[in-house]
């Protein structure tokens, strides 16, 4: 019991770890900051910060929500992200302590980051998007040689589909190219039980925020990390 949850604590802390880290470079390059320079900094008051206060979720409840220097409330979102992500993490690493399926932990990281600068830019990075579709294609290989002529024959209906919406504006490239790469990791079956999630979820928002212009990365994430806590063999690369 003792070294599961120590398993646990240390997965916990790379998730928030990954997802503090894709929030920063998400943030940056949505308001077109350097990566490198400067170091990591107060948004308000622009006061570099210490390294305390970089440490995820523990550096938001040290400083009480509010940054240390300007007294600028932090958005809690940020940190409620880490909680969740570092939760996820958590569950993965449990599921097989004896070896984690770290290809999963990259789809998940590669997930949040183009989610997040989804929702800030709608738009991401191509370099990320299709380098890192590349590298999980790449790593699972057998994956494609397993797919039959009716999963291909989806693959090119869903193209063909996303194509039609993206003419008619309802959905973006990146949009496109993310469906496409989960599909065919996880099959045709689980691919539609995350698709129709993340419409729900695009549904109910709507409904609530009559929000009509909508990032749609970030509703495949939320689907993503439903299935991955409660249902992990739906999203099992």
């Amino acid at each position: 019991m003792i070294i599961l949850l120590l398993i646990f604590l240390i997965a916990f802390l790379i998730g928030a770890s990954l997802a503090s880290f894709a929030g920063c470079v998400a943030w940056r390059f949505a308001n077109n900051v350097p990566q490198t320079i400067p170091r990591s900094f107060c948004e308000n008051c622009g006061h570099a910060l210490c390294f305390w206060q970089l440490i995820p979720v523990v550096g938001y409840l040290l400083q009480g929500g509010r940054c240390a220097f300007c007294k600028h409330k932090i958005p809690g979102h940020e940190t409620l992200i880490e909680i969740v992500f570092g939760l996820f993490c958590g569950r993965i690493f449990l599921l097989h302590p004896d070896s984690p399926n770290l290809l999963t932990l990259f789809l998940s990281a590669w997930l949040l980051f183009l989610a997040w600068t989804d929702a800030l830019k709608f738009c991401v990075p191509a370099a990320s998007l299709y380098g890192g579709g590349a590298l999980l294609l790449l790593c699972r290989i057998d994956a494609l040689a397993q797919r039959n002529a009716i999963d291909w024959c989806f693959f090119l209906l869903l193209f063909c589909l996303m194509r039609l919406f993206e003419q008619k504006q309802m959905f973006g490239a990146a949009d496109t190219f993310v469906c496409l790469i989960l599909s065919v990791l996880f099959g045709i079956q689980n691919f539609c039980f995350l698709l129709f999630l993340s419409c729900c979820l695009i549904i109910l928002h709507y409904a609530f925020f009559h929000q009509k212009m909508l990032p749609f990365i970030p509703f495949i994430l939320c689907s993503y990390l439903f299935f991955g806590c409660f249902f992990p063999q739906v999203i099992n690369v």
